[in-house]
């Protein structure tokens, strides 16, 4: 007979909806963008991308426990200027006969996004790069958790005035 319990998936990355098409704006406008995308009343500000998504949690140990719960999913955004969707969080480990499996690792951030306005037309080279994805747990019945997936990388916007 077999004991403990799997181990849950982690949570989905949030998706991004991504409207704003900023290396096509005048840059004099850059500034009130925010103010210019949007049929709100109000300014809605300008997010960077989705969310990205938990650890799935270690299955039980033993022959009555409880499989491990799943990792939260990363936020839904929307008014994006990226385009990248948050990435997945790892697994959970399944439990054994007396410890509990090992809790899965979160996923790493987006990159953010950099908008540089300049008269050159030098821009040297720059990059925005997503966070690491979490480790699994270090403690805990099987080894079988996953590692969160590391976050995209983010935008830079380069526009020549």
């Amino acid at each position: 007979m077999a004991y403990g319990q799997a181990g849950s998936s982690g949570g989905a990355g949030g998706t991004t909806i991504a409207t704003t098409r900023i290396n096509t704006l005048d840059p004099h406008t850059v500034i009130t963008m925010r103010d210019l995308m949007g049929s709100a009343s109000t300014a809605p500000r300008l997010n960077v991308s989705g969310g990205s998504g938990g650890g799935g949690g270690g299955g039980g140990g033993g022959n009555a426990a409880d499989a491990g719960g799943n990792g939260t999913t990363g936020t839904a955004v929307s008014s994006c200027i990226s385009t990248n969707a948050g990435a997945a969080g790892g697994g959970g480990g399944t439990g054994e006969a007396t410890d509990g499996g090992r809790g899965g690792g979160g996923a790493g951030g987006n990159g953010g996004v950099i908008v540089i306005i300049s008269t050159s037309s030098e821009f040297g080279t720059t990059t925005v790069t997503g966070g690491s994805g979490g480790a699994t747990g270090t403690e805990g019945g099987s080894s079988n958790a996953t590692a969160g997936a590391a976050g995209n990388a983010g935008k830079v916007v380069t526009i020549q005035v």
